[in-house]
């Protein structure tokens, strides 16, 4: 497993997920998905996720600093 990230939003290009996880492998996005219940290890960051498209695969920015 990768590392874990929670935010109030997670915004990619076709979805906003309210309070979602992103699991970050290599500094690339492997899944996404809904915040249900405390999971351990994961790093709450508060306010939003933006996921982007780029030239390694899709990868998650936090205030224009890419989450690795």
């Amino acid at each position: 497993m990768g590392k874990l990230y929670a935010a109030n939003r997670v915004v990619s290009a076709d979805n906003t997920i309210t309070n979602g996880v992103v699991e970050i492998e290599d500094g690339v996005v492997k899944r996404v998905f809904h915040l249900e219940k405390e999971i351990a290890f994961t790093i709450w960051l508060g306010g939003t996720i933006i996921i982007k498209k780029t030239a390694v695969g899709l990868q998650a920015f936090k205030d224009n600093n890419i989450l690795i």
